[in-house]
């Protein structure tokens, strides 16, 4: 069997080849994804790259999926065809993610367009931030019900405690901004 070349993400395909990195959910490959990018991602728009990447290569049938009940959990895996596969990094055809058009179309705005866009994107952080402050109280009161869930509702509340965190440095680096177009 000759090797397939098959053109993906570069950051993706650098994730991908680590031979470590095998019987992942989608989110694990977006969280990795986000860390490794050059350029600043919202996680939805970063789960939707990733997620046509997964579909794309089970299409191919170098990744297998095994579901869950949950369809969070599903994991993929790498098959032979993978294995044999030659995973090219696509730039030709490399897309601005939506975090780097709003940037781009922000130069190219009047500052008051830029400074709506920017305002935009602060009332969001913290509505997200808010609603991930919630997520980690009620945690801690399913904790104080629940004491036999110990391990799993403490790891689910300090992923809360950590996303609220990422939303608090966002909004400080958006108010930064939004500060340079103050007088």
């Amino acid at each position: 069997m000759t090797n397939q070349a098959i053109k993906i993400n570069s950051t993706i395909r650098d994730i991908l080849v680590d031979e470590t990195f095998d019987h992942f959910t989608v989110l694990q490959l977006r969280d990795s994804y986000v860390l490794k990018t050059d350029q600043p991602i919202e996680l939805p728009a970063a789960r939707s790259i990733v997620y046509q990447q997964i579909l794309r290569l089970s299409d191919l049938g170098l990744l297998k999926k095994k579901v869950a009940d949950n369809p969070r959990k599903s994991t993929y895996s790498k098959t032979e065809k993978f294995l044999q596969a030659q995973l090219i990094a696509d730039t030709d055809n490399a897309s601005p993610t939506p975090s780097q058009k709003s940037v781009d179309a922000a130069k190219a705005e009047k500052p008051q367009d830029a400074i709506k866009a920017l305002k935009g994107k602060l009332n969001q952080y913290q509505v997200d931030l808010l609603s991930s402050i919630g997520e980690s109280e009620e945690y801690m009161q399913l904790y104080k019900t629940l004491p036999d869930m110990k391990s799993h509702l403490e790891q689910k509340y300090h992923l809360a405690r950590e996303n609220s965190s990422k939303l608090l440095g966002q909004i400080k680096a958006v108010e930064s901004v939004l500060s340079h177009f103050q007088p």
